[in-house]
């Protein structure tokens, strides 16, 4: 179910639904590369890579990625108050300040040259050990690559604690007004527009900035940017979002179905600072009022889905995603990029098939296109990168494809029956119209695991499966899905839980992990901050089956996201979920399927397990489909066994302390 303003949010079956060219100046004497080759873990491992050249006229280099033009090691650290005007978050009659850690290039300072800023914003800098930091207070270390790559390379690059965390007055609000306007703030002090201090209290001017920002971050860093966006503040001219949130309601619920127990309240007491009463006192109020006892939506999470505000966006948009997150799921880079297509925003993905990851885990791929899209967008420089694809995909066997648009050209709605042939145990999924009886699988009180999709033609009362015939050619989704059922359900409560199966033998992605004894140093760097990081590799493995969209729905919210009911036993319900967003090629020879399970509707709430009974000829799986689909035209369900005893993506742990070290991990 999508939200969007002045529009009501109905039941799920509803619709659920440049800058001028700079002069560039030549610069043949600046040989130095960005990455050298890879050299051994040991003290060969240089500290920094850039030679030592007299700063040019203007604050960038000419259109190349393999050349840096200053010094790190002359680099200007300072830290800046900023602060919040109308805003006192923590209510101490004080105006709330954002501390703000920059790192710039002296050579430009000196000539008079301005240079633009990369941002990233986090709530997570107060786990950052001392050593970072002088005796003064400021930083010598930024916990990134960003800084030794742009800063030699014309950029300032800013940490900056968002609003209630480490060094930053005001509270928390986790996503909605006090943290966004807090950090917001920081773009209006770049241009003029709010007042900034030094630790000491002078006054602080961002004279040496052009006024032009881009914000990057992964995880919660990743959604600020989202958030800051959709304010449609002057001066923002592209945001990187990572791995990151759209909507805080989408992030911890799904289809009205809370994924953890008083989870709003845990996001803000993990990242508080609490130097204020009234921001301890806002840890139970948030949870209180995002109502995880029934899940469902209120105009209390509005400032909170930064979707509803897509209208406003001026900024460039750079989506990078893992399509097996299950932290930060599909649907937060899927909706928002809908919303931002519709308004026309220039934009442009990449999309692997990591977990919950920063893009910098795919080095190269990842870097080869963020420094010319900075280039392009914050400082004028007219390279090819927005005539280049719009969509980088990494497929299931670790390689790259790029296409022109995404989702893909061609992809069409393509609407799927359900059957159930006679004297079968496994439903067909196919184009053609179905023929079938009701179908009933029994949950217990614990949620379903992976596992669940294996032998998909034995007997099994815990679930209902349906699988399409072979594929004589390759079929292709790209975008988002749909499932609709006709379910009765024996208890008052209960969740349905929809996954997608590629079943078939392939060689599929696995993970993505660092390789032993090689480091590359990417850009410039000094003893205590080296730049250097270990080089990365693509892992894979054969097997015979992967899941590839898991999405939880509740029976109860049947009607709208707004309201849950308790079901009558016996009563039909009518209920239309979207499924999360994906990019999947289905290779021939492999089948589709969809395997439903019952789940807890809510962790708040005691469950004793429940049985549903489905009417697959009212229920059916639509899918944004590009290929052979003719394929998919056969009613009969495969009588064969297939073979499907190991799972290249099982399911990961949900435990919420476990998420949270996820989503610190992947921010940083």
């Amino acid at each position: 179910m999508r939200r969007t303003r002045n529009r009501s949010r109905t039941a799920f079956r509803t619709g659920v639904g440049l800058f001028a060219a700079a002069a560039l100046v030549p610069m043949a004497s600046l040989t130095a590369t960005a990455r050298p080759a890879a050299t051994p873990d040991s003290a060969t491992a240089t500290a920094g890579t850039v030679a030592k050249q007299p700063a040019p006229v203007k604050p960038f280099v000419q259109g190349t990625q393999t050349v840096a033009a200053y010094d790190y090691d002359n680099a200007i650290h300072e830290r800046v108050q900023v602060d919040v005007p109308g805003v006192d978050g923590d209510q101490n009659g004080i105006t709330d300040q954002i501390t703000v850690d920059i790192i710039r290039p002296g050579e430009a300072a000196a000539a008079g040259i301005d240079v633009p800023v990369i941002i990233q914003a986090s709530p997570y800098y107060a786990s950052d050990p001392k050593s970072y930091f002088d005796a003064n207070g400021t930083r010598q270390v930024f916990s990134t690559w960003l800084d030794n790559y742009f800063v030699p390379r014309g950029y300032a690059f800013a940490y900056v604690d968002m609003p209630g965390t480490f060094r930053s007055t005001g509270c928390s609000d986790v996503g909605a007004d006090l943290e966004v306007r807090g950090t917001k703030a920081v773009i209006d002090w770049l241009n003029n527009r709010v007042p900034g201090h030094t630790p000491a209290g002078a006054v602080a001017k961002a004279d040496w900035s052009t006024g032009k920002a881009g914000m990057i971050g992964t995880s919660w860093n990743g959604t600020i940017a989202n958030s800051v966006a959709s304010t449609g503040v002057k001066g923002l001219e592209t945001i990187v979002p990572i791995a990151a949130i759209s909507s805080w309601y989408d992030y911890t619920r799904s289809n009205g179905v809370p994924y953890y127990d008083e989870y709003m309240g845990f996001l803000h007491d993990y990242v508080s600072n609490d130097l204020s009463p009234r921001c301890v006192q806002m840890t139970g109020e948030i949870e209180q009022d995002s109502d995880t006892r029934t899940g469902s939506y209120s105009r209390w999470w509005d400032p909170r889905n930064y979707r509803l505000d897509a209208r406003k966006v001026k900024a460039s948009v750079f989506v990078i995603h893992g399509l097996d997150d299950e932290n930060v799921k599909t649907r937060q880079f899927g909706e928002w990029w809908d919303e931002l297509t519709k308004q026309g925003v220039p934009r442009k993905i990449f999309l692997h098939q990591g977990v919950h990851l920063d893009g910098f885990s795919f080095r190269d791929a990842y870097v080869d296109q963020l420094h010319p899209w900075f280039d392009y967008w914050l400082q004028g420089l007219q390279n090819d990168i927005m005539k280049a694809p719009q969509a980088t995909i990494m497929r299931e066997d670790g390689s790259y494809t790029t296409e022109s648009r995404w989702p893909t050209p061609g992809a069409k709605s393509t609407k799927l029956a359900l059957s159930k042939p006679a004297g079968g145990d496994t439903g067909g999924l196919s184009i053609a119209a179905p023929t079938s009886d009701p179908i009933s699988f029994t949950g217990t009180d614990k949620e379903s695991v992976d596992s669940v999709v294996l032998d998909p033609t034995a007997p099994r009362t815990d679930r209902a499966v349906f699988v399409s015939n072979d594929l004589a050619q390759p079929v292709r989704l790209s975008g988002t899905g749909k499932v609709e059922v006709r379910v009765k359900v024996n208890k008052v409560a209960a969740g349905i839980k929809a996954r997608l199966v590629d079943y078939g033998t392939a060689t599929r992605y696995t993970s993505v992990s660092n390789i032993a004894n090689t480091r590359t140093c990417w850009g410039d760097g000094n003893a205590l901050d080296t730049g250097c990081f270990a080089d990365t590799k693509i892992n894979t493995a054969v097997s015979n089956a992967a899941v590839v969209i898991r999405t939880l729905a509740d029976v109860g919210h049947y009607k709208s996201l707004d309201e849950k009911v308790s079901l009558q036993s016996g009563k039909w319900y009518d209920l239309t979920f979207e499924l999360n967003a994906d990019d999947v090629l289905f290779a021939a020879g492999h089948r589709l399927g969809l395997v439903l399970t019952v789940e807890p509707d809510n962790p708040s709430v005691p469950f004793t397990g429940a049985t549903i009974t489905l009417d697959p000829t009212k229920s059916s799986l639509t899918l944004p489909l590009a290929g052979a689909t003719a394929s998919l035209n056969s009613p009969e369900a495969p009588q064969a066994r297939i073979a499907a005893n190991q799972l290249a993506q099982p399911e990961p742990e949900k435990d919420p302390i476990k998420l949270m070290e996820q989503f610190v991990e992947a921010s940083r």
